[in-house]
C-alpha cells in the first residue's frame, strides 16, 4: 500500500507555539511535524494536516439496510459498506477495535478509490454506501469524494 499518498487537508490551523491544531474534530489535536492525532489517521507532514487512509479501506461488506441506524430508507435493499483504520473515538466496548484502532495500516488496508466503490456497489446491487466501522468524520476527504 506505499503506493497510495497522503492527501491534504484543509480543517486545521498554526498555532502560535508551532504546532498545527486538527479542527476536524472536538478533540482538536495539537500535532508536532511528524506527529498523528488520536484517530491515527490524520498527521502533521511539511507544516500541514494529511490524511494517510485516502483510498485505503479496512474493509468491505454487503448488508442489509435493516442493519444501520435508519429509518425507512429503502427497505428491504442491500448496502455496500466500508470504513478505514483509525478512529476518534474511544467507545469501551467497541465491536471493531481490531480495525478502528489498529496501528497496522498496511495489513489491514484494501485499496479503492471512490469510483471503484462507487462501481462495486453498482455490480453488487447496492442502492446506498454506508460508512461504518469508525467515526467517519476522520476520512472526510474519502468519505466526500466517495459520495459525490
Amino acid at each position: 500500500m506505499n503506493d497510495v499518498a497522503n492527501v491534504a487537508t484543509k480543517y486545521w490551523h498554526k498555532l502560535e507555539d508551532g504546532r498545527i491544531q486538527c479542527d476536524l474534530c472536538p478533540r482538536e489535536c495539537h500535532l508536532k511535524e511528524g506527529q498523528r492525532g488520536l484517530c491515527f489517521v490524520r498527521a502533521c507532514e511539511n507544516g500541514e494536516v494529511v490524511l494517510t487512509t485516502y483510498g485505503r479501506s479496512s474493509g468491505f461488506c454487503v448488508d442489509p439496510i435493516e442493519k444501520k441506524p435508519l429509518n425507512h430508507f429503502l427497505p428491504g435493499t442491500p448496502v455496500f459498506s466500508f470504513g478505514t483504520a483509525g478512529c476518534n473515538l474511544s467507545c469501551k466496548y467497541c465491536q471493531n477495535w481490531d480495525m478502528s484502532k489498529s496501528r497496522e495500516m498496511d495489513i489491514l488496508a484494501n485499496q479503492a478509490t471512490p469510483e471503484q466503490i462507487a462501481e462495486t456497489a453498482k455490480k453488487l446491487g447496492c442502492r446506498s454506501v454506508a460508512y461504518t466501522y469508525n467515526d467517519p468524520v476522520i476520512f472526510l476527504e474519502y468519505a466526500v469524494d466517495t459520495a459525490k
